[in-house]
């Protein structure tokens, strides 16, 4: 029997044929096995070939392990993480793409607390209990490199909570309920939110981000009293993202940070007797995003960074809750301005938003050169007096940018700063804007007494000119404009129509010039004469 080589020959029993399940396939119970070869026999020849053989487990010695679930995956959500795991990317969008819609809509189906994980074994050797126990706990932890947390406070009492996590090695869900199982009527209310989740999910995840909250902040009020959103995103290395989000029937806020820059935002719900109709906060809405475009061009702002902080002014400064219906006359408040009164205000109401860009020492040679950019801007209102025949209202806008960027020459160069002098040909920007605009209204006695709006606006633009790096002009434009408007005549044209003009056109012509009362109150960053 010459020529035959040595063969590892191995006979098991089929309980030893075991591993842990692949991707979406449920787990098996086992018992520990040895790895190493059963038996070994050499026949004939001394010479010998290697031929890849099982070990005890049922693998090949150097195959990768399957993952460790842990629990078993036969579920929406498991079979979710299972194919996202299997992806080619462990990236955030790639492994949590439809993940935070399938927790939320398995929790409304079972009602049922939610809890599984997966680990990516690395190398052929498999985890051990312990280093399995301490991959899922740190899966399960805010230690994790990416977690998305979403908490829910019903109007009942519960408090429903979920979260998502991934890093290289693993993901995990869980999602709880706590304080009784939900109602029907909660477990639809929860289903409903799935998409906005999963939505808010994948803004956050894409490339580059993006803010897409409406949903969470159009939650139904009846059944939900807050919504709370964290996330911690890792984007590489070195960088991380992160999120706070809330909204009650009293306050929405948002603030994040990451590389590129920081932004805050926060909205007063408690005074709805500011609000103006659908038309005019849209109007308004669309006012402020045209004036934070300007402030982008103006002081060259990341553009990306803009993006969201429009996004968020957007998702926060809409779909205000309704009014109760148990609102009765006696909960109003006495100095509510009237319908009349809400002529002469923006509509929305009160925030405050800012927006902080990460400086850059782009130009080696004047590192003190750096570019920047901060936008700020806020509404305030202020309801005075004693009673609705003596009170007064106040509405101040105010805006401000700081800005400094770096420009070429002229518009066809590109502009590259490096060491050498012979790339320093560039104009060196700093910009100061701020506007205000305040709406004064008041009553005695029950009379109009003042209607008016005052508005102003400054601009100042310095530029240093740099010719081979060294400075041969500087120049700085100041620009100042000012104005203040009665509408006393018009408000009481409306407040006693029996003395105004009765006629057709007459009617339409004051109802003219109360629709147009708005866009003489909307702060105006940028006004003509400035621009011009």
């Amino acid at each position: 029997m010459t020529g035959i080589s040595s063969i590892n020959v191995l006979t098991l029993n089929p309980s030893q044929l075991v591993g842990n399940p692949p991707a979406g396939v449920p787990s098996v119970e086992t018992t520990a096995a040895v790895s190493a070869p059963a038996s070994s026999v050499i026949l004939g020849q001394s010479n010998v070939v290697e031929i890849n053989t099982y070990n005890a487990r049922g693998a090949l010695p150097n195959a990768a392990q399957l993952p460790a679930w842990e629990s078993s995956p036969l579920d929406k959500v498991s079979f979710t993480m299972g194919g996202n795991l299997s992806n080619s990317s462990n990236s955030n969008s790639a492994r949590l793409a439809g993940l935070g819609a399938a927790l939320l809509s398995q929790l409304a189906e079972g009602r049922k607390n939610i809890s599984q994980s997966v680990v990516q074994q690395p190398g052929s050797k498999p985890l051990n209990a312990a280093e399995l126990a301490a991959a899922q706990a740190k899966l399960h932890s805010n230690n994790a490199d990416s977690t998305i947390s979403l908490t829910l406070k019903t109007a009942s009492g519960k408090t429903v909570t979920l979260s998502l996590a991934n890093q290289d090695g693993g993901m995990a869900v869980q999602a709880q309920v706590e304080g009784g199982e939900l109602t029907d009527q909660e477990s639809a209310a929860l289903a409903k939110m799935a998409n906005g989740f999963q939505s808010a999910i994948d803004g956050l995840t894409a490339e580059p981000p993006q803010l897409k909250l409406d949903a969470l902040t159009q939650f139904d009020s009846k059944v939900f009293s807050s919504v709370d959103l964290s996330t911690k995103l890792k984007l590489d290395d070195k960088n991380v993202q992160t999120l706070e989000f809330h909204a009650d029937s009293q306050k929405r806020s948002v603030s994040m940070s990451g590389p590129s820059g920081d932004l805050q935002l926060s909205v007063d719900l408690k005074s709805q007797a500011i609000l103006g109709n659908a038309n005019q906060q849209a109007k308004a809405l669309q006012s402020y995003l045209k004036q934070i475009d300007a402030a982008v061009a103006r002081g060259h702002a990341d553009r990306d960074l803009m993006s969201m902080f429009k996004d968020a002014f957007s998702s926060l400064n809409s779909n205000y809750p309704a009014t109760r219906a148990s609102s009765t006359p006696a909960t109003v408040d006495p100095l509510a301005p009237s319908t009349l009164d809400r002529n002469l205000l923006t509509g929305l109401a009160d925030f405050s938003a800012s927006m902080t860009q990460t400086s850059q020492a782009s130009n080696p040679m004047h590192p003190s050169e750096r570019d920047t950019f901060a936008y700020n801007v806020s509404q305030t209102t202020r309801l005075k007096g004693s009673d609705p025949q003596n009170r007064a209202i106040e509405q101040d806008q105010q805006s401000s940018l700081n800005a400094s960027y770096h420009q070429a020459l002229s518009a066809g160069q590109k502009l590259k700063l490096t060491s050498n002098a012979d790339s320093q040909n560039y104009l060196f920007y700093q910009v100061s804007d701020t506007a205000n605009s305040q709406t004064n209204i008041a009553y005695e006695k029950g009379e109009l007494t003042r209607a008016s709006v005052s508005q102003s606006a400054s601009q100042s633009t310095r530029i240093s000119k740099y010719v081979m790096g060294h400075l041969v002009e500087r120049t700085n434009t100041p620009v100042n404009t000012s104005k203040t408007q009665s509408f006393l005549d018009v408000l009481e044209r409306a407040l006693h129509p029996e003395k105004a003009d009765k006629t057709p056109s007459g009617v339409a012509h004051l109802k003219e010039l109360l629709a147009g009362l708005q866009d003489k109150v909307l702060l105006d960053s940028y006004p003509k004469k400035i621009n011009s």
